[in-house]
């Protein structure tokens, strides 16, 4: 039972964190890591089986609210092994173009798509012959903030690697990532990427 002393610890400190009322933490814990000045999450010095828990569950948060993939989690169709994440994929075809582009017509965005190699949204596919695609009705069709659709200027796309939020950690977490999201805070693969993605 002393695996469990960890997680009762952190159910003890939840519930009398300062910001929870007694109905919340009586629901569950409240998870609260360390933010910096910039509003930022803190890069953690070292990783522990604990923090690990943590960080799984902040992703698995990512994986449903930012559209968040990497080799290990989330949908396998919207992560690119490559990091490119472009609707036309790479100029150089190191990359996949999205499923859902057609010519210059995205089937989901009310407007064309005028730079397919420089351009994104957070609803990207990689092409797939076996992964049909429905084309929105012209008032289903999303406008851009919906869909987090944003440009880049760089030719090898967005990704973790290529994101203001990522930063290189001191050591991997036990699955190998190496990257640290400040503002998701939690371990990231360097080609994941996700809707919040601030090229730099």
């Amino acid at each position: 039972m002393t695996f469990l002393r960890p997680l009762i610890e952190n159910l003890r400190e939840a519930l009398t964190h300062e910001s929870a009322t007694p109905n919340d933490s009586a629901l569950r814990p409240i998870l609260v890591d360390p933010v910096d000045k910039d509003g930022l999450f803190v890069v953690p010095k070292s990783i522990t089986a604990e923090s690990e828990v943590r960080y799984a569950k902040r992703r698995q948060d990512s994986v449903r609210i930012a559209q968040y993939a990497d080799s290990k989690c989330g949908l396998p169709a919207t992560f690119d092994k490559d990091g490119g994440y472009l609707c036309g994929g790479r100029k150089d075809g190191r990359s996949s173009a999205c499923n859902k582009l057609v010519g210059t017509e995205c089937l989901i965005r009310k407007n064309p798509i005028n730079n397919m190699h420089y351009q994104s949204c957070g609803m990207w596919e990689m092409r797939n012959a076996g992964d049909p695609e429905g084309r929105y009705c012209p008032k289903g069709k999303l406008d851009d903030s919906r869909i987090g659709f944003g440009s880049t200027k760089s030719a090898l796309g967005f990704s973790c690697q290529r994101c203001e939020y990522s930063t290189t950690m001191k050591m991997s977490d036990s699955e190998g990532r190496g990257s640290f999201c400040r503002l998701k805070g939690h371990p990231v693969e360097s080609n994941a990427c996700c809707e919040d993605n601030e090229p730099v």
